[in-house]
């Protein structure tokens, strides 16, 4: 993906993002946390900022109700990370209230057990950002408690043309190959995780689908820690793209 294609991908990105927390804010729906992944971390949380000053603004927030575990040199210690989160169990004097973790590869073990319980029920009026350079040194059970938001511009996998020409034949509606070799091929959870990735490529270069891809991330790393039937997932994705023609 080139440099221009890359920012306008990410600004539909991050766009998608505010407009998913604000739609389940106004339902009063729990909101899972948000996993931002990105090289360098510092630009990252840079960027965080900017995005809940920007989704404090339309949810007529005060912005003292945006709280900041910063990144530090060394370890986050379990003392510290439940003291910041002991604000999350307050009813806030706003629709919502956030709180971003700056790179949380940096807790311990027991830090991050001490979180699961708020990453799994974060109260309807909380909203948490969390970033890390990548995935390496978090817990899987952090991972998938997340909706993770992958958006460094260069991929860990690569197109694979086979897989990439179907999906977009399935998608403009040329023909349904897709849905006929994922119904009868007997497929290892390698290939449907391959088939995955290569529709996060798909949705990046035609920027479609965009809010599919923090969810289509998430799956991907369900399906890789967890002992569950990976076709299921694919098939939610055709009928999500067949429902959005």
């Amino acid at each position: 993906m080139n440099l221009i294609l890359y920012l306008i991908w990410l600004i539909k990105m991050i766009n998608s993002v505010i407009n998913n927390v604000v739609d389940k804010v106004n339902k009063k729906e729990e909101i899972a946390p948000f996993l931002f992944l990105w090289s360098p971390i510092s630009d990252l949380n840079l960027k965080i900022q900017d995005l809940s000053k920007n989704l404090s603004e339309i949810l007529d927030i005060n912005k003292n109700f945006i709280f900041t575990f910063k990144e530090t040199e060394w370890k986050i210690k379990v003392k510290d990370i439940k003291e910041f989160l002991e604000k999350t169990f307050v009813t806030p004097s706003f629709w919502s209230q956030i709180f971003i973790i700056e790179n949380i590869s940096k807790m311990t073990e027991e830090s991050a057990n001490s979180c699961l319980k708020i990453f799994e029920e974060p109260w309807i009026w909380n909203t948490l950002f969390l970033t890390s350079e990548s995935e390496s040194n978090i817990l899987d059970t952090i991972l998938s408690r997340c909706t993770i938001v992958n958006t460094n511009q260069q991929e860990k996998f690569e197109k694979n043309e086979f897989y990439y020409n179907m999906i977009d034949d399935y998608v403009r509606g040329i023909n349904f190959l897709f849905a006929s070799y994922i119904f009868k091929e007997k497929l290892e959870k390698e290939d449907y995780i391959n088939i995955l990735k290569n529709l996060i490529l798909y949705n990046k270069d035609n920027l479609i689908f965009l809010d599919m891809i923090w969810e289509i991330n998430s799956d991907i790393t369900w399906i890789q820690k967890n002992n569950i039937l990976p076709k299921y997932i694919v098939d939610k994705y055709l009928l999500k793209i067949k429902l959005h023609k």
